[in-house]
């Protein structure tokens, strides 16, 4: 189990014989963070990490990837997460897999003053959201 939201599986074969090999799944949890994980593909909409204070140990993310966007703008409407301890990136994407992303200059975000509007120029936006597990806030609307 992974409580950071990431979690990494190597197999490594010593080359001396061969086997069936393996199959795994997992489950994601996401105990806040509305629609967490999902391709946004609205022309508008809002992100949020839920109601009341978030949890300690989140792992978030949203891709806003709207059809035919030439560009993204994110605007905060409420905004106050633990200032350094938690944090939202804000990555640019050449498509909506954002297999390759560049954060963008106003990137990483926390504290609690709301932040000015962040546009990605390629139409096509990911949200993170991490929290440690030292603290929480009240959250954020976008």
């Amino acid at each position: 189990t992974s409580y950071t939201g990431v979690m990494k599986v190597t197999f490594t074969s010593d080359g001396s014989g061969t086997g069936d090999g393996f199959v795994a799944s997992y489950i994601a949890s996401f105990p806040n963070c509305p629609s967490s994980g999902s391709v946004l593909t609205s022309s508008s909409g809002s992100i949020t990490d839920g109601p009341g204070s978030y949890s300690n140990l989140l792992y978030c993310y949203w891709i806003i990837a709207p059809s035919g966007a030439s560009s993204v703008t994110l605007s905060f409407s409420s905004f106050s997460i633990q200032f350094f301890y938690d944090m939202m990136r804000l990555y640019s994407c050449p498509d909506s897999s954002c297999s390759s992303t560049t954060e963008l200059p106003e990137s990483p975000l926390s504290g609690s003053s709301i932040p000015g509007a962040v546009t990605s120029y390629t139409g096509v936006m990911k949200v993170t959201f991490t929290s440690d597990g030292s603290g929480t806030g009240d959250g954020f609307v976008a």
